[in-house]
């Protein structure tokens, strides 16, 4: 008697259709990939490597941030400023993956659309987990779990990304 066995309710479900996600994203979508010959390739070799590093070690700094909410929340501390931070963190993931998507217009290679198919679904779960931290973090509440498995989709798509270019 006492005891409380009650769990946080699981963040709630938003659908994945193309009217959920703001236009330019969609756009980015569905644009195909390797339409553009680029004038200097090994410029846009750069951005591109650049853009799926920069991605990759965006995304893996999430778990050090998601462990100092983690533990702050723990403690009973006040976690508005490492929730801050790893929004601030998310935002940049969004906007990495926009830089990739317009790089991905070029001609890279012959594999350039199966990068791009995969960095769309890392895209469309990133925007899921964004709309989704809004509301965690207006409740200054953190269901730790679900956050983590939502990052390691976004780990394993970035990783796919940097091993396969």
């Amino acid at each position: 008697m006492g005891q409380c066995l009650c769990k946080p309710s699981p963040l709630p479900y938003l659908p994945r259709n193309e009217q959920f996600f703001p236009t330019q994203m969609t756009e980015l979508i569905l644009a195909p990939a390797g339409q553009l010959i680029p004038e200097d390739s090994g410029a846009i070799d750069i951005k591109y490597m650049a853009a799926i590093n920069d991605l990759f070690n965006t995304v893996n700094g999430l778990y050090d941030k998601l462990e100092e909410i983690d533990k702050l929340q723990k403690d009973g501390k006040s976690i508005k400023k490492p929730t801050r931070a790893f929004c601030k963190a998310l935002k940049e993931i969004g906007e990495l993956y926009a830089r990739f998507l317009r790089l991905s217009d070029y001609a890279i290679d012959e594999y350039v659309q199966v990068r791009k198919d995969k960095a769309c679904d890392g895209y469309q779960h990133w925007f899921l987990m964004k709309e989704a931290m809004k509301v965690l973090a207006k409740g200054n509440v953190f269901i730790v779990e679900d956050i983590k498995k939502r990052i390691d989709h976004q780990f394993t798509v970035t990783q796919k990304l940097f091993h396969d270019f």
